[in-house]
């Protein structure tokens, strides 16, 4: 389990690659029907993906910071059929867009890129990809962001 190749965020996950990781959830949960969002990070098949608490936190309804398997099987569900491009970059916005109001702030933006590569990009280098000066990366800036630095080969899972 989690030797397999990896499998990007546009790669689809077959209904037995949902299975096998909802038998682990069920593992995992032991004796409780929750798991909390912080176990996720040691999955093997996760391979360590520093979105892994950010992703799952956005299938989190209950807001509790424990996913039920039917908040887990949603989260892969809807991870593993991202294919197309555009969609990739509006769930990756989303994951940085912690407050929901369509823009990411640099306080935002600091948070997450902190959490991936454990420091933070000074302001100068972030400024340029605000276009409009205005202090947050809409949708277009980021996907200018993402694809600059490659953060896109953060959505991966090793199947």
């Amino acid at each position: 389990m989690g030797q397999g190749q990896g499998k990007d965020l546009g790669g689809r996950l077959t209904r037995k690659d949902i299975e096998r990781l909802q038998r682990r959830f069920i593992r995992m949960a032991s004796n409780g029907s929750k798991v909390q969002i912080a176990a996720f990070e040691s999955m093997v098949e996760l391979g360590g993906n520093p979105f892994v608490p950010h992703i799952f936190r956005l299938f989190d309804t209950s807001g509790d910071g424990a996913l039920s398997l039917e908040e887990f099987t949603r989260a892969l569900e809807y991870f593993g059929q991202l294919d197309d491009l555009e969609e990739q970059y509006k769930f990756a916005f989303r994951i940085y867009d912690a407050d929901g109001d369509g823009l990411i702030s640099s306080e935002e933006l600091f948070n997450v890129l902190q959490a991936l590569m454990g420091s933070t990009y000074p302001d100068a280098q972030l400024e340029q990809f605000d276009r409009d000066g205005d202090g947050k990366l809409d949708p277009e800036e980021f996907k200018s962001l993402l694809s600059r630095t490659d953060l896109a080969n953060k959505f991966s899972l090793s199947l």
